[in-house]
């Protein structure tokens, strides 16, 4: 069963079949009533009574027109379309057999000769089918844009709700061997009677663990905010590794206020410190570099641990580079890029991404 109030009438929709009713019968007594305005002539009473009967008789049948057509969206389209039209001509109908009768009526007012109803009605009736015609159609159309404006914003809306939840699950996919290993060395440590490097190693995975939980993985954070994030990560590694992890960070200070995903790098060095640090028993370089290629960021992790022979890392890249393109591809769709490949030395990922300077977005808002 349909409810006695459509529901179109609870949305906006209401308020512009209101204004597209009123504005059109306004403008069909201006065009019945054109050549009385021109002519400057006072209108009789009884003349102006008809106007404001056929304006309310009007805005009354195209309201019933109106309910009619909000409540066939509802039905399949050859059914509404067939209703609408049977109603349409209906209430044209019935409004031109009531003008008739006026028009009788204000004949009789004005001492003019009578003529039969039949002859009114007839002469009467198309303006009514043209009027009520078009105003179906107009309602029609303007209803059926509006559904399309709103599946289009849920649309975008259930994509945006989508993505969001893409990144978070991507954010909150990093290796858990990291923590595990942690633990173990911060273990190990204690054992060793490594007392002050336990602590300082805990202090570090604390830090590191409360911005990791504090970040929001749907937003970007400057450039030196990721900076400080990864430091802080490799600070905990470079207590696990001491002597065989070497950190090199190469950023100018014009960069440092553009705008990237949250933990977008740590995963990268956390694949040089699994594939090219942990195996090795010499000191490996890890480079992290950030310059400006032709108005793009362009983010380079590289190590020099001595595992490329023309492939990849012996093992596969793992699960970071994977979850780097994908939080890319939903931050930024073909604007951004990813590229590993191996070096001389070792390893290297590159990412491209667009330049977005938070002094820039501020001053446009």
């Amino acid at each position: 069963m349909y409810p006695l109030v459509p529901s179109w009438l609870q949305r906006r929709e209401y308020g512009a079949a209101a204004v597209l009713t009123v504005l059109l019968w306004l403008f069909a007594l201006v065009l019945w009533s054109a050549q009385d305005l021109a002519s400057g002539a006072p209108f009789p009473r009884p003349y102006r009574v008809l106007l404001v009967e056929t304006f309310v008789i009007g805005i009354a049948c195209s309201v019933a027109l109106a309910g009619v057509i909000g409540v066939t969206r509802r039905m399949r389209r050859a059914a509404g379309i067939a209703i609408v039209a049977v109603v349409t001509l209906g209430l044209a109908t019935l409004h031109g057999w009531i003008d008739a009768h006026l028009l009788a009526q204000l004949r009789l007012a004005l001492g003019a000769k009578p003529m039969p109803l039949s002859e009114l009605f007839n002469r009467g009736l198309m303006p009514f089918v043209l009027i009520y015609g078009l105003y179906a159609t107009a309602l029609g159309l303007m209803f059926s844009a509006m559904a399309v404006r709103d599946s289009e914003r849920r649309l975008a809306e259930a994509r945006s709700a989508a993505q969001q939840a893409q990144l978070a699950a991507l954010r909150f996919q990093l290796n858990p061997h990291f923590l595990f290993n942690t633990l173990n060395a911060i273990s190990s440590l204690i054992v060793t009677s490594r007392n002050a490097e336990a602590e300082r190693m805990t202090m570090k995975l604390s830090e590191f663990l409360r911005a990791s939980l504090e970040a929001d993985p749907e937003i970007e954070v400057t450039l030196d905010e990721e900076l400080a994030t990864t430091q802080s990560y490799l600070d905990i590694e470079a207590v696990r590794f001491g002597d065989r992890l070497r950190v090199v960070f190469e950023c100018p200070t014009s960069l440092l206020n553009v705008y990237v995903p949250s933990f977008l790098l740590q995963p990268l060095v956390e694949n040089s410190i699994k594939y090219a640090v942990a195996p090795s028993r010499r000191t490996v370089t890890l480079t992290v570099r950030a310059d400006d290629a032709q108005g793009a960021l362009r983010l380079v992790v590289e190590d020099d641990g001595g595992r490329a022979f023309g492939t990849l890392p012996v093992g596969g890249i793992g699960l970071g580079l994977a979850n780097v393109r994908q939080r890319l591809a939903a931050f930024y769709g073909s604007a951004a890029w990813s590229n590993a490949t191996a070096t001389d030395r070792g390893f290297a990922v590159t990412l491209s991404l667009p330049l977005r300077r938070a002094v820039d977005l501020q001053a446009a808002e």
